[in-house]
């Protein structure tokens, strides 16, 4: 059996600083989409789009299996070469899930309903990995599994990315028109690699960088965003190296409490709030206090600019 629907993760009561204010705290909810109900909530997702037009999201795949040359550090390696090994990992390897988190220009995350303190993402179970066929990183299939993932369990009630791919694809369609659309991710090299790979039908990634920027914002239908990337070339060296919960911490983004399981789904909601705690930050340098109303934005500079890419 999958898990139910709703994955809840409340928080303890109380008040927490966000982004520089103060706000309730909130639960999480997470939707559970399988095979049986992956048209259903894209058709939600499209209805919500017209209010929060910033899609946040994650991936999990089965690890890396082209790696960097023996002596040398992934994070040493220059662009070219790292999106070659994006690229080799991604054309070959398949999506296991992928998690979406939904926002407006000003963070907010919308609400399940009823449950006026609970925010909602999503996690898209994907059948396509076969664990017994496909290659994979063992370590990292071992990873997932301690986090509850069970491979057989999407083999048989998983969507197929392929029409997952093709339902999100009329979604976009409608959600481009009104010009708003925005796409975020913390580390998102591999994430956005993936969204590209299922909406051109499983083709291959371009053979260039450039080239893949130019596709995915083709395909994506809206500006791209690595919150990683946004920390990084902040300004503030503390957020220089971390990882996605480190950097959430450091800027005042709230986690759940207790955590949840270390997936897309939550994960897409910590890179969510990343996003938007650095599109504040560049717009508080430029403005100072009351940046909401002014209409220049420097964090919109760092449209295209993934982390490793750049």
């Amino acid at each position: 059996m999958f898990p139910p629907p709703f994955l809840q993760f409340p928080q303890p009561y109380g008040f927490f600083p966000f982004y520089g204010g103060y706000a309730p705290e909130m639960g999480l909810s997470i939707q559970v989409v399988t095979a049986a109900n992956f048209e259903a909530e894209l058709d939600t997702i499209a209805a919500l789009l017209r209010r929060f037009p910033v899609i946040a999201i994650d991936t999990e795949y089965p690890g890396t299996v082209h790696r960097p040359p023996a002596g040398r550090r992934e994070g040493g390696v220059t662009p070219d070469e790292r999106y070659a090994l994006v690229k080799a990992n991604v054309d070959e390897l398949p999506v296991v899930r992928l998690g979406i988190t939904l926002c407006d220009a000003d963070g907010n995350v919308p609400l399940v309903a009823g449950r006026p303190c609970e925010q909602r993402a999503w996690e898209f179970i994907f059948s396509d990995f076969d664990l017994l066929r496909d290659r994979h990183a063992p370590e990292s299939v071992a990873f997932l599994r301690s986090r509850g993932v069970d491979f057989r369990q999407a083999r048989e009630g998983g969507v197929r990315s392929a029409a997952f791919a093709a339902r999100l694809a009329v979604v976009l369609a409608l959600a481009r028109l009104r010009g708003d659309l925005a796409w975020a991710a913390f580390g998102g090299a591999y994430d956005f690699a993936y969204m590209v790979k299922m909406l051109s039908g499983g083709q291959p990634l371009p053979g260039t960088w450039h080239e893949f920027i130019a596709q995915a914002r083709a395909l994506l239908g809206g500006r791209v965003f690595d919150g990683k990337y946004m920390a990084e070339h902040s300004g503030r060296p503390d957020l220089c190296g971390g990882g996605l919960r480190s950097v959430a911490a450091r800027l005042g983004v709230p986690l759940p409490n207790p955590a949840p399981p270390c997936l897309a789904g939550p994960k897409s909601h910590t890179a969510c709030g990343i996003y938007t705690a650095m599109r504040r930050h560049f717009r508080d340098l430029d403005h100072g206090v009351g940046w909401r109303f002014m209409d220049h934005d420097h964090g919109a500079c760092f449209d295209g600019l993934i982390d490793g890419f750049h």
